[in-house]
């Protein structure tokens, strides 16, 4: 029984998404990505299934599988065709049913009506036709499978075969009704139609011996939106007034089909957008060379692994530039410690595997080659920030009253992300604050990637792993941005810098020295 595209009992369906953005969107620049991937999708309102991550495997599984099927190009537009068709059509419906209702004749008219009839014809043709698409697809996901069987018993419905019979029987007979309009003045007189004789062809043949080559086609198509909506639904009501018997069973399908469309199309309708939306966003990063992968769960084993992952927000912006790191944590390893020179690539690499866990947990394709990721119940994120003065704290003291806060809420199934702290204060006091800070997050169990620079932190025992952002070998002021894993050098890289620009103590010195 197909409930939602985007879960597949119903009682997970009716779970409440969120409308809060998460806290740690800001820190991890996902609030970027989810504002890019719903940049042009606004209409569909899917920014709290973006907020709502989700903690079972068997509903992350089923998003990966139809997110898989949506690979297939043909199948990726037809749903895409049908998805903007169908919410178009129940976005028109909400004004033609609110004029049906109104007891003011400029909106409730045979306007208002014939619009009704239209919607019902596209709304018809739209589900045949994508009926017809599933079923040739043959899709494997469960929930692409299980809503085309919906669709394909709902085309078959005592309902929709009603419906579809009364709008193409309705269509046909007003298709076939002829009248002639006479303008005099503001008075317009309906009569009954005679067919006249058609010129065009004369005309042309009139005029081809003028013929000195191919001219420019000026024809445009023409909007059937009335262009004076108020003239032709008066035009209408004189109408109706010689075709009472037409117009009466036009009053009788209003009455019958007010409200035709089936509540699981339209949810489906903007829910596929969760996954439409998302292949749109990752077609250039993917075309620029990087990867994606649909990552291995776990919510038991504590592992978290990537191969060739990276930061989605940047290679958004640089493309093919972006650099790509691996990583594995395996138990009974818990805290990451990344240190390294400045301006290395480490803010970067723990957006990315905050990322990575994140996006995992909303059951998309993941940047990487391939992963294996930990469902988490919380991310918790501490990102330096500047001093607000208007608090007149220290920064020292709200690092530490953030940092209470994640811990008091970190449990052994979170994610804790932090990012240079203690930055304000002295090495020594730093050291003492870290030490404390890394006993306190292996204490909670919770997974951790820690960025210092505090070599100390990264040796602290067989729970923490080391990981440095690199250097080139031949020249220790640039920087690669690959993150290997490996044990802290305690290199003073400032120390390189100062070299390369002949800022060195020894270096100043002799330049004193010469110059006396």
């Amino acid at each position: 029984m197909f409930y939602s595209i985007l879960f597949p009992t119903e009682e997970q369906h009716a779970g409440q998404t969120a409308k809060k953005m998460p806290a740690c969107f800001g820190d991890l620049n996902l609030d970027q990505i989810t504002d890019a991937v719903l940049e042009s999708k606004e209409r569909f309102e899917l920014h709290g299934v973006f907020y709502s991550p989700l903690e079972d495997p068997e509903t992350i599984v089923y998003r990966q599988d139809i997110l898989r099927d949506l690979e297939d190009e043909q199948l990726r537009n037809a749903l895409d065709e049908f998805s903007d068709a169908v919410h178009g059509i129940y976005s028109a419906l909400f004004d033609v049913r609110r004029g049906l209702s109104s007891p003011e004749p400029a909106d409730n008219n045979y306007l208002t009506r014939g619009k009704l009839l239209d919607n019902a014809e596209r709304y018809c043709k739209e589900v045949s036709l994508l009926s017809e698409r599933l079923a040739a697809s043959a899709p494997r996901s469960t929930g692409l499978r299980d809503f085309s069987e919906y669709l394909s018993a709902y085309s078959s419905s005592p309902a929709f075969v009603s419906l579809s019979f009364e709008t193409e029987r309705l269509r046909s007979m007003f298709s076939n009704v002829r009248y002639n309009m006479v303008l005099q003045k503001n008075v317009i007189h309906i009569r009954d139609g005679e067919r006249l004789t058609e010129l065009t062809e004369s005309v042309l043949a009139c005029f081809d011996k003028f013929r000195t080559g191919e001219s420019k086609d000026y024809r445009q198509e023409v909007s059937e939106e009335p262009v004076a909506p108020h003239i032709e639904a008066v035009t209408l009501r004189l109408l109706s007034k010689r075709y009472k018997s037409l117009f009466a069973e036009l009053d009788a399908f209003s009455a019958k089909f007010f409200r035709f469309e089936d509540r699981l199309i339209s949810m489906f309708s903007r829910e596929i957008q969760f996954y439409l939306a998302w292949l749109d966003f990752i077609d250039p990063v993917r075309e620029a060379g990087l990867e994606f992968c649909y990552p291995a769960l776990s919510d038991t084993i504590r592992s978290v692994q990537c191969a060739d992952g990276f930061d989605l927000a940047l290679a958004r912006l640089i493309g093919g530039g972006t650099v790509t790191n691996s990583f594995s944590l395996k138990s009974p390893e818990q805290v990451v410690v990344v240190t390294g020179p400045n301006q290395g690539g480490k803010t970067t690499f723990a957006r990315a595997f905050g990322q990575l866990l994140y996006l995992a947990a909303l059951g998309l394709c993941v940047p990487g080659r391939t992963a294996t990721v930990f469902l988490f119940d919380n991310i918790f994120t501490h990102f330096g920030r500047g001093e607000d003065l208007s608090t007149l704290e220290g920064k020292l003291k709200d690092d530490l009253i953030r940092l209470r806060t994640v811990l008091d809420g970190a449990t052994s199934r979170s994610i804790v992300i932090i990012n240079e702290i203690f930055t304000s204060t002295v090495v020594n006091d730093a050291l003492v604050l870290g030490s404390f800070m890394i006993k306190a997050l292996i204490s909670s169990g919770a997974l951790s990637m820690v960025i210092t620079f505090l070599d100390e932190l990264a040796v602290f025992g067989p729970e923490t792993v080391s990981m440095m952002s690199m250097v080139l070998e031949s020249d220790p002021t640039v920087r690669t941005y690959k993150i290997a894993r490996k044990p802290p050098d305690g290199l003073a890289f400032a120390m390189h810098i100062a070299g390369k620009y002949k800022l060195t103590y020894a270096q100043l010195c002799g330049r004193l020295k010469d110059e006396t």
